[in-house]
């Protein structure tokens, strides 16, 4: 490299923040509390899921939303509001393989191959619990229909992984599952936590502000005296104070011009006998 460096501070790289041009302005640290929020309202969703078609009694030990990790999913699917990744341990694959071909037993510590029987299962957890992911956090509602994706000219950009870590009651043995979001889908989370958009009125936007209410202040009198005075005042004292001749309107302590007050019918009235200061 030629040329002066503009590093000057010593400070080594991975320390530094790296800023995602994508999410400036947008509310994605809302992302990872609100997943957490939804699962604790709802912790046994998926574990109930395990119970119900594999017999299998999950306790949910912890989760967890990161920005990234170095392993990509095993599994992509692409929906309407964009793609979704799934990964499962090896451990938790095998043990709902074997539950669900009638055994108890989870399989040697061996790692042989992802079998053909394997990846089925794989992509059919992948389906059923993305689809129960998505339920928890849109209050029922799914990400739209799954296909699997894959496509080796494009690499997907993943905003933020949630791990669900479990405890298995049969091994004892803790085993995670990983949901894989995109920035497309991240985006359309982010749109629908922040609510509709303020109806915006008809006309010009300077006609509304003109309608705004204003507070108008008049200085009919106004007098000067040392503080010790002004501290010895008591209940029902009487200040001579002499009106001005001209008063004052401000809104908040600026000017805005000079008047008169008037009465008639036994009512006050304040007239401007200068033009309206628009500066």
């Amino acid at each position: 490299m030629t040329g002066n460096s503009k590093v000057h501070h010593g400070v080594p790289a991975q320390s530094l923040t790296v800023l995602k041009p994508q999410k400036l302005g947008r509310h994605h640290h809302k992302i990872p509390q609100y997943i957490k929020e939804s699962t604790n309202k709802n912790p046994r969703l998926i574990g109930d899921y395990f119970l119900r078609n594999y017999r299998i009694n999950l306790e949910l030990n912890r989760i967890d939303v990161q920005e990234e990790r170095s392993e990509e999913p095993d599994c992509i699917y692409r929906s309407a509001m964009g793609k979704v990744g799934f990964s499962i341990d090896r451990a938790l694959l095998t043990e709902a393989l074997e539950c669900y071909y009638g055994g108890t037993v989870v399989a040697s510590q061996d790692t042989p191959p992802i079998s053909t029987s394997e990846q089925r299962m794989r992509n059919r957890l992948g389906m059923d619990i993305t689809d129960i992911f998505a339920r928890s956090i849109l209050s029922g509602e799914t990400f739209g229909k799954l296909d699997s994706y894959r496509n080796d000219y494009e690499e997907a950009s993943w905003e933020y992984v949630a791990e669900y870590e479990y405890i298995s009651h049969i091994t004892g043995s803790r085993s995670s599952i990983y949901i894989y979001l995109d920035t497309d889908l991240v985006d359309e989370l982010t749109s629908r936590l922040a609510g509709p958009a303020p109806a915006r009125l008809p006309g010009n936007p300077i006609d509304h502000i003109k309608h705004l209410p204003v507070r108008l202040d008049c200085v009919v009198a106004s007098a000067q005296m040392p503080l010790a005075q002004v501290l010895a005042l008591q209940l029902d004292d009487i200040l001579m104070l002499r009106p001005l001749d001209r008063y004052e309107v401000r809104i908040n302590q600026q000017k805005l011009y000079r008047g008169t007050i008037f009465e008639e019918d036994g009512a006050l009235f304040l007239t401007s006998l200068e033009s309206v200061n628009t500066q």
